[in-house]
Parts: structure tokens; C-alpha cells; sequence
């Protein structure tokens, strides 16, 4: 398993997390960014958004390797996530783009598979699996509705491009939004069997 050339200009994978509300913050501070930082894979950056202005959070810029982004406005009904990682897309020219809810961690294989699996196949997306914690496990191919979340995904920059952005419309299960366009529209996917993703209920 490839551990990555460590950080550079440009680094190989952006980690997008997208966020809003003060109760939000702790489980963002205290779990989702440590669990980025604790990668085995260690050629990431990790660019936080916030879904509109939030000066609490705009201290996060001055840490290495993280760099925070914010809406100008937070709009209701809110697009979950979509638009702030989109704007996340925006700012990345890394080669490979994750996606890590900031209520969520990644265990620190995370990467390191994700990676692993699109370098040594011509696959446009990598997901892997997730484990609810105190509940199931989830992650299953073909992708399928209700068997893939964000966190689990590892796209091609390049494909975003090809297939488009996350769907801003105020929906639910903008996941399967997102990949079942892409799948319609010729994506190509490689699947890992294992739990690499620890997902919270809020």
C-alpha cells in the first residue's frame, strides 16, 4: 500500500469537509479533523467549508495543511453539503478528491485503500464501506441507494469535471444523487469490502 510522497505544492488528494452550526464544531475539532491528520496516507489537504460566514471557525486557516472556506451566505433550506463542497471543488488541483462529513472520521486506512484502489485500476470513483456506530454496516457493490454515503467516496478530480458538481437542489440523499448521475452518464467504479469509515448519528 502506497503512504504518499508526504505534503507537496500540490498535494495528491483533497479531503473536503463540508460544515454549519455551532453544534457542529466540537465533533468537527474533536474527531473529524484529527481523524484526517492520523492518515496513514500522508499526501492529503484538508479543506474545511463552512456553509456561510462563520468567524469562529476562520481560525482553522491558520492550521498546517487545512485550508477553511466559507460560503458568503448560508441559505435555508440548506443543499446538505452540496454547495460547500462544490466550492471545495472549486479550490482543489489535486489529483484525487475524499469527502469527509465533519460529524463523521475516517479510520486511518481510509486514504491509503482509496487511493491504492484508483492507482491500480482505470476506475473514475473508489467508495468503501462505513460502520454506524451502534448500528450497521453499510457499503455494497454495485452502488446502490442507502448503501453509499459521502464519506465513503474517492473520485478522480478530473471526474467531477466530466460528470459534474454535487446537485445543489434541497434534497435528501444527495449522495446517491451525485453518484447515480455519474453512473448514468458512464462512471466507471471499483469497490473496497472494507470499514474504513465510522459513521455518527447526530
Amino acid at each position: 500500500m502506497r503512504r504518499g510522497r508526504g505534503p507537496a505544492v500540490t498535494p495528491l488528494v483533497s479531503v473536503i469537509t463540508p460544515t454549519w452550526g455551532a453544534d457542529r464544531h466540537r465533533v468537527l475539532l474533536d474527531r473529524c479533523i484529527p481523524s484526517v491528520r492520523m492518515q496513514a496516507f500522508t499526501d492529503w489537504e484538508h479543506l474545511v467549508v463552512s456553509d456561510g460566514p462563520d468567524p469562529q471557525l476562520r481560525v482553522l486557516g491558520n492550521l498546517p495543511r487545512l485550508r477553511y472556506l466559507e460560503l458568503p451566505e448560508h441559505v435555508e433550506p440548506h443543499s446538505w453539503g452540496a454547495s460547500a463542497r462544490n466550492l471545495g471543488l472549486e479550490h482543489t488541483e489535486a489529483t484525487y478528491v475524499a469527502y469527509l462529513d465533519s460529524d463523521n472520521a475516517f479510520r486511518p486506512e481510509h486514504l491509503e485503500v482509496l487511493v491504492d484502489a484508483l492507482e491500480t485500476s482505470s476506475a473514475d470513483f473508489a467508495f468503501s464501506r462505513l460502520q454506524v456506530v451502534g448500528a450497521q454496516e453499510i457499503g455494497s457493490a454495485p452502488p446502490a441507494y442507502g448503501q453509499i454515503d459521502t464519506s465513503l467516496i474517492l473520485h478522480r478530480r478530473t471526474a467531477a469535471e466530466r460528470f459534474g458538481p454535487w446537485p445543489v437542489e434541497h434534497v435528501h440523499e444527495v449522495d446517491w444523487k451525485f453518484i447515480a448521475r455519474w453512473i448514468d452518464q458512464g462512471a466507471t467504479w471499483t469497490f473496497v469490502p472494507k470499514v474504513t469509515v465510522d459513521y455518527y448519528r447526530s
